[in-house]
């Protein structure tokens, strides 16, 4: 196994002398064990220990007071399986080849906490209750501060060219683990920009939005430069998010969506993440940091409705080409209120449970929404039934709580470590007032 790593390093690359397994916790940071390269045979067949309580560490390294876990207990790390990520070497820095993990029980039973088996159980659940699979695209937004090129027009060929040396290391990567991205792009803000993933099955695409992220952290680093997907980075400048591209399949039939307009199946979905969107916040906008970017009229999403083609509804519907036989296999649901301080593995989980609320109740699905709500009056907003989202991560954690989903979704013991960093992180705000910003950045 240990050649096989190495080899997909490519020609002419050094031998990798440090490999690493690591998982994307609770507030998305990736966080692990490395150890020497003779050792990953052993380690891919037993994994190595790992302490409950790091899971709850946050972006800034506190740890909450009264968590669940304290000093006590052990897990393990376990690789995940699927192709490594190498990382090349880089001075100093000898190549690292990187495995994502799951976190086990010391009897090799998936741990409730662990965000990557949670989304695991969530696909099998959605198989087998409803024969349906998920196939999703995240598209992440982030800056990239220290460039030397002065900033360049959105989306343009200048803007592409300040990041395309950081955007070919990248697709390198990628590439040792077997995938790619489909577009690394300038966007609005200054230095910011935009990568899309291909589509994937729901467990693949999570562990590519953490590879890729780790990829560009990595490329931008090697230049003296910083990458940041944190939300709201910067006061005045345009956020950073995530939009999450969902699309149902039924073996390999499409059933999203046909004759240009949502089928059963995807309304139904769709229904039951608009019904529980309060609660799936919480798991999409992990921090305070998030909500700092939720904005009326800035195609971010922050109402309670859906609508075709419309960014400024919290999940837009894209019917795209409609095929021969009337259906759209192309077609995709947008879920947009989601961003980079969110376990990816932990976002899907909480949007897949909530489109299984729709489908097991049949829930109807409200008209959509085809101009910008926050140009429509109050009253009018409630004739529609457009609703208000919670405007603080404190207020999402308190809906959430009163719903009792998080326990009926991922169980009681998940449900203490979630809202213990959540709170965590909402301490840390009041704590460091405008330094929290500064700080979160620097690791999100």
């Amino acid at each position: 196994m240990t050649g096989q790593m190495i080899e997909g390093a490519g020609r002419g690359a050094e031998a990798p002398k440090l490999a690493m397994i690591a998982n994307a916790d609770l507030s998305g940071v990736v966080r692990g064990r490395s150890f020497p390269i003779e050792r990953l045979d052993a380690v891919m067949a037993s994994g190595l220990p790992w302490v409950p309580a790091n899971v709850l560490l946050s972006p800034l390294n506190t740890i909450p007071a009264g968590n669940p876990f304290g000093p006590v207990g052990e897990t393990r790390l376990r690789a995940g399986g699927g192709r490594p990520m190498i990382l090349p070497a880089r001075g100093e820095r000898p190549a690292v080849v990187f495995h994502i993990a799951d976190i086990c029980t010391t009897d090799d039973a998936s741990w409730p906490v662990c965000p990557r088996g949670q989304l695991k159980r969530a696909v099998d659940d959605l198989a087998s209750e409803h024969g349906l699979r998920l196939e999703v695209g995240f598209e992440h937004e982030l800056f990239i501060t220290g460039l030397q090129e002065t900033p360049t027009p959105a989306f343009s060929l200048m803007g592409t060219r300040a990041v395309s040396g950081i955007a070919d290391e990248v697709q390198a990567m990628l590439r040792t683990a077997g995938t790619r991205l489909d577009q690394f792009v300038a966007e609005f803000g200054a230095h910011q920009f935009e990568i899309a993933a291909p589509v994937l099955d729901a467990l693949a695409a999570a562990d590519h939005a953490v590879l890729s992220r780790e990829a560009i952290r990595d490329a931008a680093r090697a230049r003296g430069t910083h990458a940041t997907f944190a939300p709201k980075p910067f006061a005045n400048a345009p956020g950073n998010g995530v939009h999450i591209h969902l699309s149902l399949w039924r073996g390999d039939a499409p059933v999203t969506a046909a004759e240009d307009a949502l089928a059963p199946e995807g309304a139904a979905f769709l229904a039951g993440v608009l019904a529980h969107l309060p609660s799936v916040l919480a798991f999409t906008l992990g921090s305070v940091n998030s909500y700092e970017r939720l904005l009326p009229s800035n195609w971010v999403g922050i109402y309670r409705c859906w609508g075709e083609r419309n960014r400024e509804a919290a999940v837009r519907f894209c019917p795209r080409t409609r095929s021969a036989d009337g259906r759209n296999p192309g077609a995709s649901l947008e879920y947009r209120l989601a961003d980079g301080s969110a376990s990816p593995h932990l976002a899907l989980a909480a949007i897949i449970r909530a489109g299984m609320a729709g489908l097991a109740q049949g829930l109807a699905l409200p008209d959509g929404v085809d101009c910008d709500p926050a140009g429509l009056t109050a009253e009018e907003r409630k004739a529609r039934g457009i609703d208000d989202l919670p405007p603080t991560l404190d207020a999402a954690l308190s809906g959430l709580e009163k719903s009792g989903l998080a326990r009926a979704w991922f169980g009681e013991l998940f449900e203490a470590a979630f809202f213990s960093v959540c709170r965590n992180d909402v301490g840390d705000a009041a704590r460091l007032g405008e330094a929290y910003r500064a700080q979160f950045a620097q690791t999100i």
